[in-house]
């Protein structure tokens, strides 16, 4: 068989070509990816024009204690007028709350005697603005600050998963796990770099529907460890409310009793 020299210089040359042009087109991808997968769960959730006018979610429902014990809960987050979350949990009698509004905020549990409010440290300030934005911190993340980074995909429990990471101005990080089927997300999980330690904390949400409102968010939640087991029983909202109004005095420290 002849040999053209040209033939095996032409065979490189297209490979080093193509090549190059595959290096560009998943540069591209991965450059592009993390914002289309958060442009695809906001539509997939009711649009971004809609989430765009969400300034407060206020969810109630029961925290499952144990076969037929169940424990009404009160969750909230506001964006406006004031920024803040409160939460409160009843249990024989007696309900414990929390709340933080802008940098600050206190702690009640009555459950072991306790009469007063603490304070919050300012670590659990910083963990719970990761999950005090009602909008969600994807939601036009860079104005807010935020980084984000395409991880690739995942298996989780047999679904399908793109894993993103956010970043904040402090340096903590939240992964979201996204089903690629639903855009939904199906799992956070928070690390926050303290002085001498690593706070984590995972979430699996469940139960997707669609507000009256237009929007679909997760009506139960559950915290889980590193290994998937869970911790403590589920939280299962009857109702999530949107843009609903806020009563301010629930963010007001409670008096000594």
């Amino acid at each position: 068989m002849y040999h053209f020299p040209f033939q095996s210089k032409y065979k490189v040359m297209s490979k080093s070509f193509f090549s190059f042009i595959l290096l560009l087109l998943v540069g591209n991808l991965f450059a592009q990816t993390a914002d289309d997968i958060i442009n695809k769960h906001f539509e997939a959730t009711g649009g971004k024009d809609k989430w765009s006018k969400v300034y407060s979610l206020r969810g109630s429902g029961n925290y499952v204690m144990g076969p037929g014990m169940l424990a009404p809960v009160t969750d909230i987050t506001v964006a406006k007028p004031f920024k803040g979350i409160y939460g409160d949990f009843t249990w024989q009698g007696m309900t414990g709350k929390h709340a933080m509004r802008a940098d600050s905020g206190w702690n009640y549990q009555p459950f072991s005697g306790k009469r007063d409010a603490d304070p919050m440290s300012p670590n659990e300030i910083r963990s719970y603005k990761l999950s005090s934005d009602p909008q969600g911190l994807l939601f036009n993340y860079k104005d807010k600050g935020y980084t984000v980074e395409y991880l690739g995909t995942d298996d989780m429990d047999g679904s399908d998963v793109y894993k993103l990471r956010l970043t904040t101005q402090q340096g903590d990080m939240v992964y979201y796990y996204i089903d690629m089927e639903t855009s939904y997300i199906l799992k956070e999980v928070t690390r926050i770099k303290l002085k001498d330690k690593e706070e984590k904390n995972s979430v699996i949400y469940s139960d997707f529907r669609k507000t009256d409102y237009g929007v679909t968010v997760p009506f139960s939640f559950q915290s889980v460890d590193d290994d998937g087991n869970t911790q403590g029983g589920p939280v299962n909202f009857n109702k999530v409310e949107v843009n609903t109004n806020v009563d301010a005095s629930l963010f007001d420290k409670p008096k000594s009793k």
